[in-house]
């Protein structure tokens, strides 16, 4: 982060949050140790090396720091009230790709996985099907690459649409739009009501969704692909957003170095801090990079046609309607242009 924003952190951390100095470190000191770690995924030993600290000065800082920080993300993580829900998205009613086809959307969802260290007896709850033990990540965020609800924790062998019912199953307070209003989602989560989903492919027929189909490909070929195309480019925020955060935060996509109980709250702080550096508008080279980006490789291969069976039984009705007719919108529209 550039200077300016790492001083109003360490301003905000000792005054909102609790964060203290002691006689021989300062904030300062204290959040860089936390930051290097964080950021570059550096062992504690070597953070002590350049600071000229024993390991267990740094660890205890580590933990101070990691404590400030939840409580900062408790402030930056905003869910969105139902009523909030009902509001269109100014960014969404001034891009004409978008709108006014997609004008129950609020906001995106998706799953991403962070590596963890476990116990070999726990290494079969947590091994996902890359061959590595992590949890699954569930994270919603508003076209500003906010985050605004994050459900944390979920072993890695658990599908999207698992961790989607963990959440609404155990937090009352999960952000369920309104009737007529959805999330955008990709193939991995069921097509149902408040959930809009992409067309999947069948064993008979193939639908491209992904953009990088679309990049190196001919253009949609059919309403079906055009409103895959369309809806892949708006939900693209979410893989936008997580490329963000996992670019600036290495200590969870590296080598894992901590146990589940650690890394859940890593989590929470550094999805805090993502926020606080977008909120407060300084430059940052990473947002940068990601905004220039055109092609964004959105979602799992394996979604489409793997766990097609599985979540098209749960279509529902009235989603099903709602994407068909946003489809025949925008193929009605491009064949009139």
């Amino acid at each position: 982060m550039s200077l300016p924003c790492f001083t109003t952190l360490c301003n905000m951390l000792q005054t909102n949050y609790g964060l203290q100095p002691t006689l021989n470190i300062s904030i300062e000191e204290s959040v860089a140790m936390f930051l290097r770690i964080c950021g570059h995924n550096e062992v504690q030993r070597d953070v002590g090396l350049r600071f000229g600290r024993n390991q267990e000065t740094v660890q205890r800082k580590f933990r101070e720091v990691l404590t400030a920080t939840e409580l900062l993300a408790c402030d930056y993580i905003r869910t969105p009230t139902r009523q909030e829900l009902y509001r269109i998205p100014e960014r969404l009613q001034v891009d004409r790709r978008y709108w006014p086809y997609f004008s129950g959307f609020v906001e995106a969802m998706d799953g991403t996985h962070v590596c963890v260290k476990v116990k070999p007896e726990l290494q079969g709850m947590y091994w996902n099907r890359h061959d590595n033990a992590s949890m699954n990540i569930m994270a919603i965020c508003d076209l500003n690459m906010l985050f605004t609800y994050i459900w944390n924790g979920a072993p890695g062998s658990c599908h999207d649409t698992a961790v989607l019912q963990m959440a609404q199953q155990s937090d009352s307070e999960f952000p369920l739009p309104p009737s007529e209003k959805y999330y955008l989602v990709d193939s991995g989560y069921p097509n149902k009501q408040e959930f809009l989903a992409p067309y999947r492919s069948s064993r008979n027929r193939v639908v491209r969704y992904h953009m990088s189909q679309f990049y190196s490909g001919p253009p949609p070929r059919n309403k079906h692909e055009l409103f895959n195309q369309c809806h892949a480019s708006l939900r693209s925020v979410i893989e936008r957003t997580f490329g963000v955060w996992k670019k600036k935060w290495r200590i969870i996509s590296d080598f894992p170095r901590y146990n589940v109980h650690i890394q859940k709250r890593v989590v929470m702080a550094t999805v805090g801090l993502h926020n606080f550096i977008r909120i407060s508008n300084f430059s940052d080279a990473d947002f940068a990079d990601v905004m220039t980006e055109t092609n964004i490789n959105n979602g799992d291969f394996e979604h489409d046609v793997c766990d097609m069976d599985a979540t098209e039984l749960a279509d529902g009705e009235y989603m099903t309607q709602i994407r068909d007719n946003i489809a025949n919108m925008l193929w009605g529209n491009q064949n009139n242009r």
